[in-house]
């Protein structure tokens, strides 16, 4: 097995945020590509992190092997390929956080548009990748929530993918160009478009 070491510093480095309201990048993303026959995967060097506006520092701690997998394919032709376009250090540490499961999904899933306004992407781009991680992308129960005390009892760990298809949020995507509304309302479109959100009937991730 080959592997690359980079310092993409032309590209990851460090700066003051872009958007003081925003937040800002903790850091410098150092990786090494993984030579794998079928999925492109980097493992963190360094540790790397967005401290949000609320202070909070979500860092992704080196080691952490990331596989660009919690941006939906299905979505990519609207808002681009992870590591590689306008959002590359938000999806860095939005791609951590949804694979060690270590915050709610819906904190993780805000954290990736405020991460990306940080990164210079605009406010209505910004919430349709919004839209669309959260259409079909990631989602998990937290130990000790009250799945995992019912139903799920004896599983180590429950995550899920809502099955969502282009047709179903190219519309919500069309009215969040037009509208440009608050995050809470495109959750509510979302959540009526996607008619397969979990393996439950009942609400999720609360």
């Amino acid at each position: 097995m080959k592997s690359t070491l980079f310092v993409l510093a032309g590209i990851f480095t460090c700066a003051a945020a872009l958007s003081a309201s925003q937040g800002r990048f903790v850091g410098k993303v150092v990786v090494e590509w993984l030579d794998d026959p079928f999925v492109a995967k980097l493992q963190l060097r360094e540790d790397f992190g967005f401290e949000d506006q609320a202070g909070k520092l979500w860092l992704a701690r080196q080691g952490q092997v990331l596989d660009g997998a919690s941006i939906p394919p299905v979505f990519r032709s609207m808002i681009g390929m992870p590591f590689v376009g306008d959002y590359r250090r938000a999806s860095v540490v939005y791609d951590y956080y949804c694979h060690v499961i270590a915050e709610p999904w819906r904190d993780v899933h805000r954290m990736f548009y405020h991460a990306s306004l940080t990164e210079g992407v605009g406010e209505v781009d910004a919430k349709v990748m919004y839209a669309a991680v959260y259409a079909g992308g990631m989602r998990w129960e937290m130990p000790g929530s009250s799945c995992f005390r019912s139903c799920h009892a004896a599983a180590p760990s429950l995550t899920w993918k809502p099955y969502a298809e282009e047709k179903d949020v190219g519309p919500v995507v069309e009215w969040i160009r037009q509208v440009n509304p608050a995050l809470e309302e495109i959750d509510a479109r979302v959540d009526a478009a996607v008619k397969r959100p979990g393996p439950h009937v009942f609400a999720q991730g609360h």
